[in-house]
């Protein structure tokens, strides 16, 4: 049985099963039984009737995307911050320089040590290994 489940490949489902599955439960009132007919999970289930409930069928059309689009993107005002930092307080670090930043952003984590450490680079006031 475990040898089953490890090769099991999943794989996205389409429009058209989403809509399937969707019109099944629509007639049965059933989610273990459409699922089974349509051939996904109880989890996607779940989620694709949630998207279908606010949106209709327009909701299911498309997958939403999970990627990050603001991945490696730090915004210009963080960056002179922390250069600011660095230049009026030499000694300290790529993590103490973040936790400031966080704490004037009433908490809010807008950058993280690394990324403190790559603005420095750039800057060259970062002299270590990154």
């Amino acid at each position: 049985m475990n040898k089953m489940i490890e090769n099991k490949k999943y794989r996205l489902t389409s429009y058209s099963q989403r809509k399937f599955m969707i019109n099944t439960y629509l007639k049965t009132h059933n989610i273990t039984r459409s699922c089974k007919i349509a051939g996904v999970s109880i989890n996607t289930f779940r989620l694709w009737y949630a998207r279908y409930l606010q949106d209709g069928f327009e909701g299911i059309k498309k997958h939403r995307s999970h990627i990050n689009k603001k991945l490696g993107k730090i915004e210009e005002k963080y960056k002179k911050e922390v250069i600011m930092l660095k230049k009026n307080n030499p000694g300290w670090g790529r993590r103490t320089i973040a936790s400031v930043v966080s704490l004037k952003n009433g908490g809010k984590k807008v950058i993280s040590p690394s990324g403190v450490q790559i603005v420095l680079k750039k800057a060259n006031l970062w002299f270590g290994k990154i």
